[in-house]
């Protein structure tokens, strides 16, 4: 698939990111993306033949270039880079992309925090296949640099990172400091990948206990 970059299409697809921004995938019809350019509410199927193929193209006009981004940030973390700068390769990304698309960096990542909280199976292949990926990636480096912490925890704590760092761009204001937030993610998984896990069996009337992960 090709992302337009003039005409009617472009204005769909514009439309079409403005309003999934705002209201999520699954909350937009094509009479909303139509009636957000005065357009007949053929046009969808005119333009691009559906109004899955135009989600399509929201998803990866933003998720290509993160996916490239990341891996060329990991790329040159080094050969052994250690959990912080594995964690920072994956996070901050989030923040450079913005520009090179000529978006506003508040819209960017409402929309691209839209866009990762989706199913896998609402992302084309093959697409899909390379954000798999580059995850697997991601989990190789971590093991990696944690060499005495079995892959399924490794893969459990990358999970729960991912999926809370996605979720957190959900909940921003344009009034954020985004690069704090990200700080504050990069800290936060960098430490919890250290956490020491809880025993198999735990005391209940040790508090200490229950402040450790359990993954």
């Amino acid at each position: 698939m090709k992302i337009p970059d003039s005409g009617a299409k472009k204005k769909l697809l514009d439309a079409a990111e403005r309003l999934v921004a705002e209201n999520g995938f699954d909350l937009v019809s094509v009479r909303d993306i139509t009636g957000e350019v005065k357009a007949n509410v053929a046009a969808v199927n005119y333009h691009f033949g559906s109004r899955e193929t135009l989600m399509d193209l929201v998803v990866l006009r933003l998720l290509q270039p993160l996916l490239e981004e990341r891996l060329k940030a990991l790329d040159g973390a080094g050969k052994k880079p250690s959990v912080e700068k594995i964690i920072d390769s994956f996070a901050s990304p989030l923040l450079s992309i913005a520009g090179s698309l000529g978006m506003d960096q508040f819209f960017f990542l409402r929309l691209i925090g839209r866009i990762l909280v989706l199913p896998p199976a609402k992302i084309s292949q093959p697409l899909s296949t390379e954000w798999q990926a580059m995850l697997e990636r991601y989990q190789a480096a971590l093991e990696n640099a944690l060499p005495d912490m079995p892959s399924a925890r490794v893969a459990a704590r990358f999970a729960f990172f991912d999926a809370g760092l996605s979720q957190s761009l959900l909940g921003l204001e344009p009034s954020d400091d985004f690069a704090e937030l990200l700080q504050d993610w990069i800290a936060f998984a960098s430490q919890g990948f250290g956490a020491v896990a809880a025993p198999t069996k735990q005391k209940k009337d040790d508090p200490q206990e229950l402040l450790l992960f359990d993954f």
